[in-house]
C-alpha cells in the first residue's frame, strides 16, 4: 500500500466507523501491518493509506495489533510533552504534548470488544494514530 504524504486531502478527512467485520477488511489490516513494518514505522492509520475507515495498527512489545473503532475512554491526568515523527510527514518531527496512560475500547479482526489500558510510547502511538483518524496531524500541535 502506498502511504500518502501531507497535503493529500485523504489525511484531513475524519475516517467513519467500520460497520461489519469481515474478509475484506481482514485483508486491508493485514495489508496495513506489512505496509507499516516495510517503511519502519511503529503504527499507521486508516487514513494514512486512502482507507477511510476508523483502524489503526499499533506496535506494542513487537508485536502489532489491530484496533477497529478504537476510542479512548479514560486518560491520566499526566501528560509528557516529547518528539513525533510521521510516515505521513518525511523527515519532520515536532514536540507532541500527550497522556502518558490511556484506557481504549476497540475491536479485533476477530469482531471481539476489547478494553485495554496504555502506558508510555505505546499510549502515544494510540492517540497520534487516532489523530489520523480525525483528519489531524502532528504538525498542527506546532502551531
Amino acid at each position: 500500500m502506498e502511504i500518502l504524504k501531507e497535503g493529500d486531502k485523504k489525511l484531513r478527512t475524519k475516517a467513519t466507523r467500520i460497520a461489519s467485520i469481515d474478509d475484506t477488511l481482514r485483508s486491508i489490516c493485514s495489508n496495513m501491518v506489512e505496509t507499516m513494518l516495510s517503511s519502519g514505522g511503529i503504527g499507521l492509520a486508516g487514513n494514512q493509506v486512502g482507507y477511510l475507515k476508523r483502524v489503526i495498527i499499533v506496535l506494542h512489545d513487537n508485536a502489532s495489533i489491530i484496533m477497529i473503532n478504537p476510542e479512548i475512554l479514560n486518560k491520566s491526568e499526566s501528560m509528557l510533552s516529547s518528539m513525533e515523527g510521521c510516515l505521513s510527514v518525511p523527515n519532520k518531527s515536532v514536540h507532541v504534548n500527550r497522556y502518558l496512560e490511556i484506557t481504549v475500547k476497540y475491536r479485533t479482526t476477530k469482531g471481539s470488544p476489547k478494553i485495554e489500558k496504555y502506558n508510555g510510547l505505546t499510549a502515544r502511538i494510540i492517540q497520534h494514530e487516532i489523530d489520523h483518524l480525525d483528519g489531524i496531524l502532528m504538525v498542527d500541535y506546532n502551531n
